[in-house]
């Protein structure tokens, strides 16, 4: 995510977040039960343009997930 959305949150790509977070949303862990409706919200304020809103679902998926998803899942790949 680093890699790529924080640099499409910088450029103000709202296309490419909508897209980042609908993918995003459709890789939730099992047992991590508002990351896909954090996604989807994320996609929702990308589509309306609106960066706080947008800010505020990543930062509202890593106060929740962040520290977690590393200890846990950090090594599996991206989509499974």
């Amino acid at each position: 995510m680093k890699t790529n959305a924080a640099a499409r949150v910088n450029h103000r790509d709202f296309e490419g977040l909508k897209v980042a977070f609908e993918k995003l949303a459709t890789f939730a862990p099992p047992d991590y039960p508002f990351w896909a409706s954090i996604a989807r919200d994320g996609a929702d304020a990308a589509r309306v343009q609106d960066i706080d809103a947008v800010r505020g679902a990543c930062r509202g998926c890593h106060s929740q997930y962040r520290d977690r998803y590393k200890r846990e899942l950090r090594a599996r790949p991206i989509g499974t």
